[in-house]
């Protein structure tokens, strides 16, 4: 009878092992002993660290405590007092319930736990070593739990060596802690880092105040609030303006019941709804929290508990969509969120205007002698355009975009008059709140991009009387015939009419025939390069190409009644302050920064 290889590992290599799960960095042991002291209801969390929590941490909190028997049960595997039977899992409402977390990390350190019930007289000490309890004792402390960590990972140099710089995971557990101390503001945190106070929030309740002890006071200034109800789902929190930006995701915050999730399903309806308001390396602030009845998600999907899964997606993007998109778009005056132009002061500090304002229309500037053209009902640009032509009174430099019938807009009360251009790039305008310099291509391009997006249907197309014959090569023929549908929404209707080769019957009305061809590569390219679009995805990065090419360029010389025209339209348009690639449309300069430029404050 051959030797049995099934084998039983042993109670400490198997809770090695479960450690690989849950402790991934010093930041993971923050996480969960943080966690536990939420649920255990305190008031107070202090977090103290030295080379970057690799030599020691220290977690103590104010909560409800343990009986020297619970602390004992607390450091073996499985045990929890979050559930009882499994039908639990279905409506867990509490951070920790795997029972995994205190004995995984025990037994990759050396740790101990003091910790006293309010209402005891003595507080119990529990020290661990690699897994194994070495002492149990009753000794003094605070009414709450204190969990010291030293030495991680001494007893398995392999993983130890997988460490990063104390530096790097200093930042993983700053950035761990701060989104915790977002998702509880009544909570008052501090992170100490080698003796020295890193973090502190007021824990007063107010989220608003938590951003502002994390990110500082200036970033509290540049946020809105989101409160939107969808069905059973309400979103709620803060997001940035988009003039408030980060390389990376590092300033977002997703939350579900409070819980602290990384979810890919959130992040990409939040880059959805700015998504023309953003650079491409550009990401916004958000401190979003999603509050859904337990039942509809299951947070036992993953060791950490930092993904869940929803039982219901698409109602959760659409929630978390329309209430940013109505924060952007709709209660906000889109002047309010303008760039403003950062003066410096004479102590090299920089500030930047907060008067708040509506979103300026513009006016011509009272002419002395009015051109006898001169019509009193609004103008669009491109028909300013074809005016000012008909009377050459400016050269054509290209062809006229054709205008489309614009949405009535009430008209607020500031007014812009356009003063000048400098360099035929920019337009400089008068406001009652201050002086405005305009990016003319930038500003087109919004106007455009707004007139080709109004439509949710099928972007507008003009039937070709001769049909124009394309070829592509293999490959992009096989891309046009299984998204046929996605170019017939852009615009384009098109026909196999031999091997490679295709018969353009419709196209759109804002491209000239000349542009057909190098449109459509545009859009191959985007579905080559772009990971699984959605129509949504195509069709803005398709708008933004389509606004781009179309708009006036720079360099191009416009007279007053043009630069009136263009103003008008780009303050007519939802989000006038940037193009559909993220860049400012307009720059204002308050008549605080105007006096501060010439010292006289």
């Amino acid at each position: 009878m051959s030797p049995s290889v099934i084998r039983i590992l042993d109670e400490n290599t198997a809770n090695k092992i479960a450690a690989g799960e849950v402790v991934e960095r010093p930041a993971s042991i923050i996480k969960e002993l943080v966690e536990n002291a939420i649920d255990a209801g305190s008031r107070n969390i202090e977090v103290e660290i030295a080379e970057g929590g690799t030599a020691f941490i220290r977690v103590t909190d104010d909560g409800s405590g343990m009986s020297q028997e619970d602390a004992q049960l607390a450091i073996l595997r499985h045990a929890t007092s979050k559930i009882r039977s499994a039908e639990d899992l279905g409506r867990i409402a509490s951070l920790g319930f795997r029972g995994e977390a205190l004995p995984s990390i025990a037994s990759v350190s050396k740790f101990s736990i003091t910790t006293r019930l309010h209402d005891a007289t003595l507080a119990t000490y529990v020290e661990v070593e690699g897994g194994v309890v070495t002492e149990v004792r009753e000794a003094g402390g605070n009414a709450g739990t204190t969990v010291t960590v030293r030495d991680l990972f001494y007893n398995t140099p392999a993983r130890q060596k997988f460490l990063k710089s104390p530096a790097s995971e200093s930042s993983h557990i700053h950035d761990i802690l701060g989104k915790l101390a977002l998702s509880h503001p009544e909570i008052i945190f501090r992170l100490i880092n080698n003796t020295r106070v890193v973090l502190s929030t007021p824990g007063n309740g107010k989220l608003a105040d938590a951003l502002a002890g994390l990110h500082g006071y200036k970033v509290a200034t540049d946020i809105l609030p989101v409160n939107y109800t969808l069905d059973s789902i309400r979103v709620s929190g803060f997001v940035g303006k988009p003039t408030l930006l980060k390389s990376s995701r590092q300033w977002q915050t997703f939350l579900v019941d409070s819980r602290v999730i990384n979810s890919r399903l959130i992040a990409k309806a939040l880059d959805n709804a700015y998504h023309s308001l953003l650079p491409k390396n550009g990401y916004p602030l958000a401190v979003l929290n999603i509050e859904i009845p337990p039942d509809l998600i299951d947070v036992n999907v993953h060791p950490q508990k930092s993904e869940i899964k929803f039982s219901n997606e698409q109602t959760i993007y659409r929630a978390v969509y329309h209430a940013i998109v109505e924060v952007l778009a709709d209660k906000h005056s889109p002047g309010e969120l303008a760039a403003s132009f950062p003066v410096k002061q004479p102590n090299n500090h920089y500030s930047v205007g907060r008067q708040s304002f509506e979103i300026p229309r513009a006016i011509p500037s009272t002419p002395s002698a009015p051109p006898s053209s001169w019509r009193e009902e609004p103008l669009s640009f491109p028909e300013t355009q074809q005016v000012i032509r008909e009377e050459k009174l400016l050269p054509s430099t290209g062809p006229v975009p054709v205008d489309a019938d614009i949405e009535a807009t009430p008209e607020p009360d500031i007014i812009l008059r356009p003063l000048g251009q400098i360099e035929n790039c920019y337009i400089v305008a008068q406001g009652d709140d201050g002086l405005y310099i305009i990016d003319q291509h930038a500003a087109h391009e919004r106007i455009l991009y707004d007139r080709l997006g109004r439509t949710t249907d099928r972007i507008p197309a003009q039937q070709l009387l001769v049909p124009l014959f394309l070829e592509f090569d293999p490959q992009e023929t096989n891309i046009i015939l299984e998204k046929a549908d996605t170019f017939y929404q852009l615009g384009f209707t098109l026909e196999l009419s031999g091997p490679n080769t295709f018969r353009l019957l419709e196209m759109p009305s804002d491209i000239s025939q000349t542009e057909a061809d190098e449109a459509l590569r545009q859009i191959l390219s985007l579905l080559h390069n772009l990971h699984n679009p959605t129509p949504q995805d195509i069709r803005h990065a398709y708008l933004q190409t389509a606004a781009c090419r179309a708009a006036v360029k720079a360099g191009e010389m416009l007279n007053m009644r043009q630069m009136q025209a263009l103003i008008s339209e780009l303050c007519a348009t939802t989000l006038p302050y940037t193009c559909p690639h993220g860049r400012p449309a307009m720059v204002r300069f308050a008549p605080e920064d105007l006096a501060k430029l010439f010292k006289r404050t």
